[in-house]
């Protein structure tokens, strides 16, 4: 598979930055670079295949880490200056003169992001406003820097954590503006620099690159001629690596589950008793179709937990404003059930997945909502080709990768996912009870 559109993308320079000494230029070393996003990421990450014929760059330099790649590639008259840093060299073969090594690299706040830590007391702070102190107050970086609001503030100590383990700690508890009854943000690095956004908000936003437009799945010989927006947006390739595993769901408690939060400092605990249907309702989902169903059924999924989960509980984490409840107990408990109302909002945010491939395309971002159209195998009695509903739809793009071939070809899978199927919601025979909740003291 080619570039599908010659002249839209060209790699203008690869550029190695040495400890000692001036820039190199290794672009024509370059056999192979991978360009890698993802919302679950919170930084981007890189990979260079070099062939180095006779140079031996690694001891001539020598190559020890931290040296800074520049990629600079232009792409629909856009130009796109990435800079990564290297933490590994992989993959080493040498033969007589010449020898072939794997560059790994990463941002370079991931680097900066190992080596610190925070260990101070956050007192009335929102988490968007904590992830602009970390990172641009805390100078961990000069890039953009977007996000979403959130309702509560948090009052807390951290205890010696990462930068960004601190930030993705808080983006699983954190209640967003726009939807008051759900939880779950997500942190992620893009070539446009970082994003704190609202997992509801990204799912509620117009479809990329803009409502109408659909990611369709054709043949080959059904091509349009020359360059047009359907054939952009053509899915070469599509699979589905898998639909369901209720084995794997109950293992893990994603129906239905106990949590016991053990207070060690009151010698106390608390059990919630949640199901995921009692959520659903309160977030949003790409497509209408729950992924299970919740009546009763031959194993009936949310009348029992299938899983005890233990936590710590959490003590102090919200501030509070005027006019909360401000009674330790209530607010440890509203933190406690939005956690678990995050335990299902993350475990269904990838429940379906869809893994295509594009025409080479560096414009599309993580993050981004498509509407993919797959064609259903069944044949009509008119001969038309009818779209597949279920596996149809909206999905957020949970990660991109690009491959940059022989220096001239460019390649894009995207991995989409969605907590929903498409098509008509599956009815339901039954509906289940609120929240149960038991208390207890040693």
């Amino acid at each position: 598979m080619t570039q599908q559109f010659p002249g839209d993308f060209s790699l203008k320079e690869v550029n190695l930055y040495p400890h000692n000494g001036e820039k190199i230029d290794i672009k024509m070393l370059v056999g192979e670079i991978t360009l890698y996003e993802s919302v679950l990421s919170a930084s981007l990450q890189c990979t260079v295949v070099v062939q180095d014929i006779g140079q031996n760059l690694i001891n001539k330099l020598p190559i020890m880490g931290e040296e800074r790649v520049q990629i600079l590639i232009n792409s629909n008259k856009i130009l796109y200056d990435l800079n990564f840093y290297i933490y590994k060299i992989d993959g080493r073969t040498m033969q007589e003169k010449n020898q072939v090594y794997v560059m790994t690299c990463v941002s370079v706040e991931a680097l900066r992001s190992e080596n610190f830590r925070i260990c101070e007391k956050i007192k009335g702070k929102k988490s968007e406003e904590i992830v602009d102190d970390i990172l641009k107050k805390g100078k961990l970086t000069g890039k953009k820097l977007v996000t979403d609001k959130s309702v509560y503030p948090f009052t807390m100590y951290v205890p010696n954590w990462r930068p960004f383990d601190t930030i993705i700690w808080l983006a699983r508890r954190s209640v967003p503006v726009d939807k008051k009854d759900s939880v779950g943000f997500l942190f992620y690095e893009t070539f446009d620099g970082f994003n704190y956004k609202s997992i509801d908000k990204l799912i509620n936003q117009p479809v990329y690159p803009k409502e109408g437009v659909k990611y369709t799945f054709f043949q080959a010989n059904t091509r349009s001629s020359g360059v047009d927006e359907k054939e952009k947006y053509r899915v070469m390739n599509y699979a589905s690596p898998k639909a369901f595993d209720i084995y794997d769901d109950l293992r893990r408690g994603a129906f239905a589950h106990d949590c016991i939060y053990v207070d060690v400092n009151h010698r106390s605990y608390r059990v919630f008793k949640t199901t995921a249907d009692e959520f659903w309702s309160q977030s949003n989902h790409a497509e209408d179709c729950k992924p299970y169903k919740t009546d009763a059924g031959p194993v009936e999924l949310l009348k029992r937990g299938s899983r005890f989960i233990y936590r710590p509980t959490t003590i102090n984490t919200w501030g509070w404003d005027e006019g909360q409840d401000t009674t330790e107990k209530n607010n440890i408990d509203n933190v406690n059930k939005n956690f678990e109302k995050a335990f299902y909002r993350y475990y269904f945010l990838e429940y379906n997945h869809m893994e295509i491939t594009v025409p080479g395309d560096l414009e599309n971002r993580c993050g981004n909502m498509i509407y993919l159209s797959i064609p259903s195998p069944e044949k009509q009695p008119d001969g038309s080709v009818k779209e597949d509903e279920r596996v149809s739809g909206r999905y957020m793009v949970n990660s991109i990768k690009h491959t940059i071939l022989n220096r001239s070809e460019l390649r894009t899978t995207i991995t989409l996912t969605r907590d929903s199927f498409g098509g008509k919601p599956v009815s339901d025979s039954k509906e289940t009870g609120g929240q149960i909740m038991l208390e207890g003291k040693n």
